[in-house]
């Protein structure tokens, strides 16, 4: 009888146990995309994003699990399950939507060009005829281009690249004339290299509501209300508690916290 007493109660000890276990929530990311996300010397998972996004899992009180991968593979991994949510800068878009939900917005992204100063070039397409910009592959910047300013019509080529890494190397060393990319990650490259090699920001942001969406989310598969709320919560936290305000000045001179 002893025996059996002991029995349920290691039994009923386990139960407990797993029913406090935390929920793991698999986040698909990037490796390559600084300020945001990136990898250091050590081969660790850094940057803003990861920053912020630890401690939104923590106020859900869930472990999360990073999966770096490349930005084109993000909505496909999270269709087949492979991931339960991408957090990457990804912008809220009408045509990303078809394929998933996704939160309320978490940061703002206007979308600029890059170039060498004195190149001539700015927003209006004009300057860019005959010129050769680079872009990442499956970004908006890209379906911009392709959509808006197609080379039939406009003479712009567009070279798109896996990385944005080698989109730089190659303006730095002039095999392309410009950049097109979100303004925050440019700003990165800029001061930290750009500025004192002589490039810019050309001309204004461009603003196209229906390519580049009202700024970045959290994507989660489609139906999974569950989680996006959980996500939601979790934003409303740290943008109101300060906690997105004071990471931010440490990445940016400026604020990308949603209006």
């Amino acid at each position: 009888m002893k025996k059996l007493m002991l029995s349920l109660a290691i039994a009923a000890s386990l139960v407990g146990s797993s029913s406090y276990a935390q929920q793991v929530i698999r986040i698909g990311t990037l490796a390559d995309y600084a300020p945001f996300e990136y990898k250091d010397a050590s081969g660790k998972l850094k940057g803003m994003e990861i920053e912020i996004g630890q401690k939104m899992c923590a106020s859900m009180k869930v472990t999360c699990q990073w999966v770096t991968m490349d930005f084109d593979a993000l909505i496909p991994a999270l269709k087949s399950k492979q991931i339960d949510a991408a957090m990457a800068q990804m912008s809220k878009t009408p045509e990303r939507e078809k394929s998933v939900d996704f939160t309320r917005i978490f940061t703002t992204a206007p979308v600029q060009l890059v170039t060498k100063k004195g190149a001539g070039i700015n927003q209006n397409p004009a300057t860019l005829r005959g010129k050769t910009i680079g872009v990442q592959t499956a970004s908006t910047h890209e379906s911009y281009l392709r959509m808006r300013l197609p080379t039939s019509k406009s003479s712009i080529d567009v070279k798109v690249y896996q990385t944005m890494d080698a989109a730089w190397l190659d303006l730095e060393s002039g095999r392309i004339d410009a950049v097109f990319a979100d303004n925050t990650l440019a700003y990165d490259w800029l001061s930290k290299t750009g500025f004192k090699e002589g490039f810019d920001f050309a001309g204004k942001p461009i603003e196209d509501a229906e390519i580049f969406g009202a700024g970045t989310a959290i994507a989660v598969r489609k139906g999974d209300e569950k989680l996006k709320a959980q996500f939601d919560q979790a934003i409303v936290k740290v943008h109101s508690d300060g906690t997105f305000s004071t990471v931010n000045k440490q990445y940016f001179p400026f604020s990308i916290l949603p209006k």
